[in-house]
């Protein structure tokens, strides 16, 4: 090991032990902390976040990076760490301490508003923190600079590379086919009955199910775990470490398919090479990237006929009432196409319409066209528009997701640009691994989670990941693959022809 990275390593194990910290307090604020410590913790994490803010914008910090990219041979792995942590210190450096300090105070207090007005109904409780996380979101723009629009330096902060152009043409090129399709299965599709799937479930007992299925897929629980939460996502503070936690609906898909969705990110940050583990190469590569291995492992496997021809049994062993499925009658049932209000309990098809809305009003608001306290109208009228049904509350309408009430605001897009990835993935992989189904129906996951894992989650952040999408697919994203998979697919569902 050089002396630089020797030095620089050393300063990074500071950063990301502050770093660490922080992501378990905000784990434990979402699954077990009792209300009672959320002032405290908003000022725990404010210390810390101001603390490693400082640490990678520091003298010493940039000594040693500079040190390491002069000495750097070009292509090699001390080159792509110092280009890595080079890109987090150059957006950190541009962000003065007043500013991440106010937005952790800001997105803290918003967060605990957020519960309190979703389960209220009140989205004038939310409002102000609202328009405060929308300020600083375009003085963030400002200062991290830009040249076309306002979204290009936002959405760069969880996309590298991408711009408000590559989400705009995204949904340009995939909302029309989305929207005759769904039309087209609603006027002349054949039933499709879901209705068996939306009962009282026993939530201990269903979190076991998803507990032991994501367990005979590959996920080591021995370095993980799974909560159920109010909301899911997932976190770490190493590869040895990773926890994720799922939400409890009426419907099954809210605990099973969100802990596959959330198992995915896991088995990203998991199967990241040790060897880089807690320095700036470890873990997933970007937010779309990551969403790729989500939105496969819950939508193109998770709803498959070969993934509930093996795992039904088990279902139907925990759960009697569903023992008049067959797993073809489950599998169109666990992938019905109905628009409904909620984001995170959408089916595969029309999920990407949510998203849409999102985007729509983020850049609607930053641009001026969309005042905060007119967003519930706002979201009601797009969601009338593109999805034919219109919110009875803002609590299923605009309070539902938590990402703006953290300040995430540029995040969104990179959900459906996860979706268009991962079918490119998945086209790819099927061309190496042809009989997929097969080793689904067999309980063999062991060849796709490899493939995966050899060809996605060791690169960690090796390349960029525009460079690591065309790596494994031969071709940067594109929309092709994903409107391809969705015809094949719900066609063949709903019996229509062409």
């Amino acid at each position: 090991m050089s002396s630089a990275r020797d030095t620089l390593l050393g300063l990074y194990a500071d950063y990301n032990a502050l770093e660490a910290a922080v992501g378990l307090m905000n784990w434990d604020r979402q699954v077990l902390m009792p209300a009672g410590g959320a002032a405290a913790r908003t000022a725990h994490t404010g210390i810390l976040t101001s603390k490693s803010h400082a640490l990678l914008t520091s003298d010493e910090v940039r000594r040693a990076l500079e040190a390491l990219e002069a000495e750097a041979e070009p292509g090699s792995e001390d080159a792509a760490m110092a280009r890595a942590l080079r890109r987090e210190v150059d957006i950190e450096t541009k962000l003065p301490a007043e500013l991440v300090a106010r937005k952790s105070q800001v997105s803290s207090d918003a967060y605990e508003t957020w519960k309190q007005a979703k389960a209220e109904n009140r989205f004038d409780l939310l409002a102000p923190y609202l328009q405060q996380l929308f300020d600083i979101a375009g003085e963030t723009a400002e200062l991290l600079g830009y040249t076309d629009h306002v979204y290009d330096a936002l959405i760069d902060l969880y996309e590298e590379g991408a711009t408000f152009a590559d989400a705009d043409t995204m949904f340009r090129e995939i909302k029309q086919p989305i929207v005759d399709l769904v039309r087209e299965i609603r006027e002349n599709g054949r039933p499709v009955d879901d209705s068996a799937l939306t009962q009282d479930w026993n939530v201990p007992q269903l979190r076991d199910f998803a507990e032991a299925t994501l367990g005979d897929i590959g996920f080591d629980f021995n370095r993980g775990r799974l909560n159920v939460a109010p909301n899911a996502f997932c976190s770490g503070s190493s590869y040895g470490d990773i926890r994720m936690t799922t939400r409890a609906s009426s419907h099954l898909k809210g605990i099973v398919s969100s802990s596959l969705h959330e198992m995915g990110h896991a088995l990203y940050e998991q199967n990241s090479p040790p060897k880089w583990d807690r320095t700036p190469l470890a873990g997933g590569i970007s937010l779309a990237v990551h969403e790729s291995q989500s939105r496969l492992w819950e939508n193109i496997i998770g709803r498959s006929r070969g993934f509930w021809q093996h795992f039904l049994p088990s279902l139907q062993a925990a759960f009697p009432v569903l023992s008049g499925f067959d797993s073809e009658s489950f599998y169109r049932a666990y992938s019905k196409v109905e628009p409904t209000f909620i984001r995170v309990g959408a089916d595969e098809l029309t999920y990407n319409l949510h998203i849409l809305v999102r985007f729509e009003l983020e850049v609607e608001i930053l641009t001026g066209k969309t005042a905060i306290n007119d967003l519930p109208e706002a979201w009601n009228a797009k969601y009338e528009d593109y999805l034919g049904i219109k919110p009875s509350t803002d609590s299923i309408g605009c309070l539902q997701d938590v990402h703006w009430s953290r300040g995430s605001v540029g995040y969104f897009p990179t959900y459906a640009m996860g979706n268009l990835i991962g079918a490119q993935m998945w086209k790819r992989l099927q061309q190496d691994l042809p009989n997929t189904e097969d080793l689904m129906a067999q309980g063999d996951f062991a060849p796709i989670l490899g493939w995966l894992v050899d060809r996605v989650y060791s690169k960690a952040k090796l390349v960029r990941p525009r460079q690591l999408v065309t790596d494994v697919t031969g071709r940067p994203m594109e929309s092709g693959d994903w409107l391809e998979y969705a015809n094949l697919k719900y066609r063949d569902i709903y019996g229509l022809v062409g």
